[in-house]
């Protein structure tokens, strides 16, 4: 047998193993190559899709979608397309497939003004394929608050998709000169394992921050369960936008003394 015939037959082979790993429904087969085809695709058209895709992966039948022949094959065509909605559809379906391939151009784009329904899906696919690269990318999109994207369901998202990649980037943007970023930073740091280092940088910020950003630090407080608070925070207690960020961190102390101060300032409250 030739080189060419064995490169024929290797390919051969090698479309027969992709089919049989192909486990998609074949709705979700025909929709994909539908959507690649139509000049007319519209939003209507991806949520239809989308909707399917929850279905789908509700009941585990999205397994190896990036073996099936309607995947692999449209693609790219969809992730360039000059229509918007055909460039979610390839951004939903490359977080679901977990296809790294296209990481490093989903990086460039959600620092591009692209819409925030684009966004929303080019973030999702890039931690659901573990980027470790994206993650200072992602946490400065995060914490510019964009209007029409999703932030507190993609923090969410982004404090669970790379453990180690988030920490890092956090202590990078703790001391930043953007306020935003900082906020972002401490809570999510505060999400993870108990931090001395952390728990004393949130001292530090709580005695220099201005009230209107205390709570902040003061909620990040509380999730880390820091003890021996009253001496801490009772100066702040009639500060009016702190007081039920202040209980809730007293009540979350391990200290008696600090959960017997927020029963105090709950009955006085009230």
């Amino acid at each position: 047998m030739n080189k060419f015939s064995l490169s024929i037959l290797l390919i051969f082979i090698i479309n027969i193993s992709n089919g049989q790993e192909c486990q998609i429904p074949n709705l979700l087969d025909k929709e994909i190559i539908e959507a690649s085809n139509n000049e007319k695709f519209i939003e209507k058209d991806f949520y239809r899709i989308n909707n399917l895709l929850f279905e789908y992966e509700a009941k585990d039948s999205l397994k190896n979608l990036n073996k099936c022949s309607s995947y692999f094959k449209n693609i790219e065509k969809l992730f360039n397309s000059e229509t918007t909605e055909k460039r979610v559809l390839a951004y939903r379906l490359i977080g679901v497939a977990n296809d790294s391939t296209f990481n490093d151009e989903l990086i460039n784009r959600i620092n591009s003004n692209e819409s925030s329904l684009l966004k929303t899906w080019s973030t999702t696919a890039l931690m659901a394929n573990n980027s470790e690269k994206a993650s200072d990318d992602l946490f400065v999109l995060f914490s510019s608050f964009p209007e029409g994207l999703p932030v507190d369901i993609l923090i969410n998202m982004y404090i669970k998709y790379d453990t180690n990649a988030v920490k890092k980037t956090c202590w990078k943007f703790i001391d930043s000169e953007i306020k935003n970023q900082q906020i972002l930073a401490i809570q999510c740091l505060a999400n993870f394992e108990k931090d001395e280092k952390l728990q004393a940088k949130l001292i530090e910020f709580l005695n220099s921050w201005d009230n209107n950003s205390k709570g902040w630090v003061i909620s990040s407080i509380s999730m880390q369960k820091m003890e021996n608070l009253k001496p801490i925070l009772e100066k702040y207690s009639e500060v009016e936008n702190l007081k039920d960020v202040i209980i809730r961190a007293l009540e979350n102390s391990p200290t008696k003394t600090d959960n017997k101060f927020a029963k105090q300032l709950e009955k006085k409250k009230n």
